[in-house]
């Protein structure tokens, strides 16, 4: 839970630090970009995650069939299934965002400026997994991952 709330709170803060400066010069490309098109990058972002984690997973099992202890990966395996969740649920919420933000007969409407924090938020926060995804190629090949 500590680790989703501080990368949640990462996403918007980049976030924020890219619609000031977006405002700043006056651009609306990345808003636009990912209004149109920020649920398909997802859904790849997803796919490599996924595939990346299949990757993972096969050298883990491979250490357990050398004779490394099954339980010792239970959290590993734990935080991979989080990080799949955690991009299913990014991508429900960047649908309700977009959903709501079109909509015509709600009472109510998202301000733009929070929107497309939110938007960009949503894809930091799928960015920073696949970060964390790929960090952890590097870690089962017995690399550092900041060298």
């Amino acid at each position: 839970m500590k680790g989703i709330l501080r990368s949640a709170l990462i996403s918007v803060g980049i976030a924020c630090l890219a619609y000031f400066a977006l405002n700043a010069i006056g651009s609306t490309y990345i808003f636009e970009f990912l209004k149109a098109n920020l649920i398909n990058i997802q859904i790849g972002l997803l796919a490599i995650n996924t595939a990346t984690l299949g990757v993972v997973l096969t050298k883990l099992r491979d250490l357990v069939d050398s004779g490394a202890p099954l339980p010792a990966f239970a959290n590993t395996r734990r935080e991979m299934l989080l990080s799949v969740k955690e991009q299913v649920a990014l991508i429900v919420a960047s649908l309700a965002l977009l959903s709501v933000s079109e909509a015509k007969s709600i009472p109510f409407s998202v301000p733009s400026d929070l929107l497309q924090i939110l938007l960009i938020a949503c894809f930091t926060y799928s960015l920073l997994i696949l970060y964390d995804t790929a960090k952890s190629v590097f870690v089962v090949l017995g690399e550092s991952p900041e060298s």
